[in-house]
């Protein structure tokens, strides 16, 4: 079978339209510090959604919200401190 004769099908037996290839390497890509501040500024403005920065960008929402996650903690703060937790007598 060549690829011309190769057609896919989806549940409905629909031809399928769209078939995405990816080729290359897949590796991370690597935001610097200011485009990543730049992104989760632009999330928090009052008329965007999350959604819809994260679309614009190529980013997946959960991505974002990890961003704006980590823009919150205060720098050099670990994941968990011992001040969370009350002390038993």
């Amino acid at each position: 079978m060549t690829i011309s004769e190769f057609t896919l099908r989806s549940k409905d037996e629909e031809p399928v339209r769209r078939l995405e290839i990816f080729t290359g390497s897949g590796r991370r890509r690597e935001w610097p510090p200011e485009e990543k501040s730049r992104i989760v500024a632009e999330s928090y403005e009052a008329d965007e959604t999350v959604c819809a920065v994260a679309r614009r960008y190529g980013l997946s929402p959960q991505q974002l919200f990890t961003w704006r996650r980590a823009a919150r903690r205060p720098m050099g703060e670990a994941a968990v401190s011992e001040s969370m937790f009350v002390r038993r007598w």
